[in-house]
């Protein structure tokens, strides 16, 4: 498993090394930083920009705009997954709200924010309204995979609503909370970012973003984009090494067994 382990990582290095080379080689047959610079420009940009004090602030603005967001979607998405599983009613009511903020295109929705907010709030709006069906829709399908037999069995024992929401429902739905969590995590900082590029909020990774591109500094479109990628990568990392130590996961997996 080890050895197998070590191979997947090499082939992983290889496909990283091909992707510069072939950048490199492309870059240098236009031969033109403004179109597409060498990946050595773009790391001595990446460099210059990390050396800022404007960027670090920019970066924690972004931070804490998408865990809000993120937070608030998380909260509400989790209330009416419940409801919306526990009750049919609920689900028919939630359905076509559902239906249309998950097809309602992310753009529309960022100039619609931009329209109802201050430029500081538009990203948070986004992320809560793009991140909500997500979630409660993995929490509506946990709630009906619950066990029947658990099930009937807090029915024999007259368990009381409360006591079935908290000993049976929640635990079976958590893998799917997580499931939904963890595919929003990654989402969470495009929509965001993605909203900082049109209202333009005062120091944001999307504002950097927008200024480099207007400046023609193509380079440093690239490094930003580099410190977004990198900053979905961490959280999703920190996301999943929190989720592995959790207790119930053992249990989960046993029970699923």
């Amino acid at each position: 498993m080890k050895s197998r382990g070590k191979i997947q990582y090499l082939i992983s290095l290889g496909s990283i090394l091909l992707f510069l080379l072939i950048w490199s080689i492309a870059a240098g047959r236009i031969d033109a930083p403004i179109i597409l610079p060498t990946p050595l420009e773009v790391f001595s940009d990446l460099l210059r920009i990390l050396g800022r004090g404007d960027f670090w602030l920019a970066l924690g603005n972004t931070v804490v705009r998408g865990l809000i967001g993120f937070a608030l979607s998380f909260g509400l998405a989790l209330a009416a997954g419940v409801a919306g599983g526990l009750s049919r009613g609920v689900e028919a009511f939630l359905r076509p709200f559902l239906t249309i903020i998950r097809t309602t295109p992310v753009m529309s929705v960022i100039l619609l924010g931009m329209i109802w907010f201050k430029t500081d709030n538009v990203p948070i709006f986004v992320c809560l309204l793009t991140i909500f069906p997500v979630i409660t829709a993995s929490v509506m399908e946990g709630i009906r995979n619950v066990d029947p037999g658990l099930l009937s069995m807090a029915q024999v024992y007259k368990v009381p609503m409360a006591g079935t929401i908290l000993h049976v429902h929640l635990p079976s739905i958590l893998p799917y909370v997580i499931a939904g969590a963890g595919a929003s995590i990654g989402l969470t900082w495009k929509v965001v970012i993605a909203a900082e590029v049109l209202s333009q909020p005062f120091h944001a990774l999307g504002t950097g973003l927008q200024y480099a591109q207007a400046t023609l500094e193509t380079g440093e479109v690239f490094a930003w984009t580099i410190a977004a990628v990198t900053l979905s990568g961490i959280s999703e990392f920190i996301f999943h090494v929190i989720t592995n130590r959790i207790p119930w996961r053992a249990g989960s997996s046993e029970n699923q067994g």
